[in-house]
């Protein structure tokens, strides 16, 4: 098989990346928790890092404050500094995608989330393929090529057109990013394995990436199906909340799952 942009950041089969989680917080707890996730995570097998501000840094709808910009390339850096040797990523929320492009090249990351790449939502803009695209060729140019996570049908989004179905949104997708990201309803929430198929049918080989829900108990029932997934809830006992840190055992007890597909 031809090796594409994206097994060449994720060689192994099936890559799992972890999320780091940013709050509000000052910037000294800031960086001991990311660094403190992003050690248990390495340590403990995962394939990459996604560093997202959650549950602040909102200008408005559709753009991240100068604040959550500047808090996660600081952080993205020192766990590159950190030299664990491993795929970093940025999530700048509600979907940034040109500072996230920006943030991830000050970083010096490897690949971008956006949680929505199509469709039309209430209350925030729906991306223009033609700027999206604009700003992906300008960084290619002053930087290697990032890889682009997008979602369809994400999570706490409203669909201004409940008819744009998956299969309609994921085959739009697929002309445009290198991994489309499927999820539940909520956070931790599990990914219709319905989604996923639809997803597949229409991805020409795109990659279908578990964007929430992925457990030691489900992962093989999905990674039956999936190429990877974005996992963040099941790897902290008492779910995604400030202080709550990423627990070794439980990224241990779904790696092992993961390992039976490698």
């Amino acid at each position: 098989m031809a090796e594409t942009l994206f097994s060449k950041v994720f060689p192994k089969k099936k890559p799992i990346i972890g999320m780091v989680h940013v709050f509000h917080e000052e910037r000294k707890k800031q960086l001991d928790h990311a660094l403190a996730d992003a050690y248990c995570l390495k340590e403990n097998g995962v394939d990459g890092l996604l560093v997202e501000n959650y549950g602040f840094g909102y200008q408005d709808e559709n753009h991240a404050t100068l604040e959550a910009f500047d808090a996660l390339i600081g952080i993205a850096l020192v766990i590159q500094e950190s030299r664990l040797n491993i795929p970093i990523g940025i999530n700048l929320l509600p979907n940034d995608f040109p500072k996230a492009f920006e943030a991830v090249f000050h970083a010096k990351g490897s690949f971008i989330q956006m949680d929505h790449i199509t469709g039309k939502f209430k209350h925030c803009r729906c991306v223009d393929p033609d700027e999206y695209l604009q700003v992906r060729k300008t960084y290619q140019r002053i930087y290697n090529p990032i890889v682009v996570f997008g979602g369809i049908h994400p999570k706490y989004y409203e669909l201004s057109n409940p008819r744009c179905s998956i299969t309609e949104c994921a085959k739009k997708a697929a002309e445009l990013v290198d991994g489309i990201v499927v999820t539940g309803e909520r956070t931790g929430g599990e990914t219709a394995l319905d989604d996923v198929h639809a997803a597949r049918v229409v991805s020409n080989g795109t990659p279908i990436i578990i964007g929430s829900g992925l457990t030691a108990d489900n992962a093989c029932k999905q990674l039956a199906f999936a190429d990877g997934a974005i996992v963040g809830t099941a790897f902290k006992k008492n779910g995604v909340r400030p202080g709550e840190l990423v627990d070794a055992d439980l990224v241990k007890k779904l790696m092992d799952e993961v390992s039976k597909f490698r």
